[in-house]
């Protein structure tokens, strides 16, 4: 296996590194104080061809051939080094595109990609907990219950629906949403979406397969994952410099054994949880049997891991760490969403494995 990046994706880190380092985290945050990001967030990110990436070129997007999830990856753990709330936001559009690429009807291609060519957001929502009614209608189905908590969900035109075994492509008009702003990724645009009884016609029912519903959920595992361990890589960056700064008894605390080992095993678990990501998102390229399984352990150690480093950076901090004023208790408050989004999948496969 040949761990090099390519041009391209070299061309593309380095950018989007400069991008999380001067920008993402110069508006981190305001934003998260205000709950909003920025108006110019969207021009930029525009320019450097987010939101449309995985829309068909043909469709007026930008994706010609196959879509690299590993790139995706890359440049994830670099957003998330940045910003984790606009990171999202960043990410958004990735799996409704792509799904509705791959199984959608031409409706629901040309409903979704025009609005998206035209800046609209889309978001994806699991329903992991069953809180869903799915009833059949002919070739239709309704759908009954509450869509989120979830990220975008106050913006997005249109969500993709994942249950069991179904993907829906649901349009946000006139539905009823209830904007939220949550302690971690706060300008990330969260929302609960009402459903009463909703239709959904059979051009825009994307697949009936739970096979392409585990795809999918491999394709945003991966990314969340990817994004975690950025933030905890930024996390143990801003303690490490802190570290430098602050002296006590006469020497940078940064030279104190105990918190050398603190910084040290953080390291360790951040750079082992970076490799099992993009491993998952080789293999999700490449349409391995293996891959949801992969994906969905990385986002299961990813997580563990920006909690831990992220709570260890606050510590490293003392009581600074729990002021706004420093960095690392937004990280903190952010690491919390990605364990909460898209299931609890170690439970699952627990349960899975005692019914069997």
């Amino acid at each position: 296996m040949d761990f090099a990046l390519d041009d391209d994706q070299q061309l593309i880190v380095d950018t989007v590194r400069r991008f999380a380092d001067r920008e993402l985290r110069s508006w981190a945050a305001d934003a998260d104080r205000a709950g909003t990001v920025p108006e110019r967030l969207t021009n930029a990110a525009t320019e450097m061809g987010f939101f449309t990436d995985a829309v068909p070129a043909s469709a007026g997007g930008l994706l010609e051939g196959a879509y690299s999830h590993l790139t995706r990856a890359l440049r994830g753990f670099e957003l998330g080094r940045g910003c984790a709330a606009m990171a999202a936001l960043l990410e958004a559009n990735v799996e409704p595109a792509l799904a509705v690429a791959k199984w959608g009807t031409p409706a629901a291609q040309q409903a979704l990609f025009g609005a998206l060519a035209q800046g609209a957001l889309a978001s994806f929502v699991y329903d992991s907990r069953g809180n869903l009614t799915v009833a059949t209608e002919g070739d239709s189905v309704r759908v009954t219950g509450k869509l989120g908590p979830g990220p975008v969900l106050a913006a997005a035109t249109h969500v993709l629906v994942g249950t069991k075994d179904l993907l829906l492509l649901v349009p946000t008009d006139g539905l009823r949403r209830e904007a939220m702003v949550p302690s971690g990724w706060r300008a990330a645009k969260w929302a609960t979406i009402e459903l009463e009884s909703h239709r959904v016609p059979a051009e825009f029912v994307v697949s009936r397969s739970a096979a392409a519903v585990a795809e999918v959920l491999a394709w945003a595992r991966v990314s969340l994952a990817a994004r975690a361990a950025g933030v905890a890589t930024a996390a143990i960056d801003f303690a490490e410099a802190y570290g430098k700064e602050r002296v006590q008894f006469g020497q940078p605390i940064g030279n104190f054994e105990a918190l050398i080992r603190l910084r040290d095993d953080a390291q360790t678990n951040i750079a082992a949880a970076h490799l099992v990501v993009l491993h998952a998102a080789w293999q999700i390229d490449r349409g391995m049997a293996s891959a949801n399984d992969r994906a969905s352990r990385a986002r299961v150690l990813a997580g563990d891991v920006v909690s831990r480093a992220t709570i260890d950076a606050v510590q490293i901090f003392g009581g600074y760490g729990f002021v706004n004023d420093y960095p690392v208790e937004k990280l903190m408050r952010d690491a919390r969403a990605f364990e909460a989004l898209l299931g609890d999948e170690r439970l699952g496969r627990v349960l899975s494995q005692k019914a069997s």
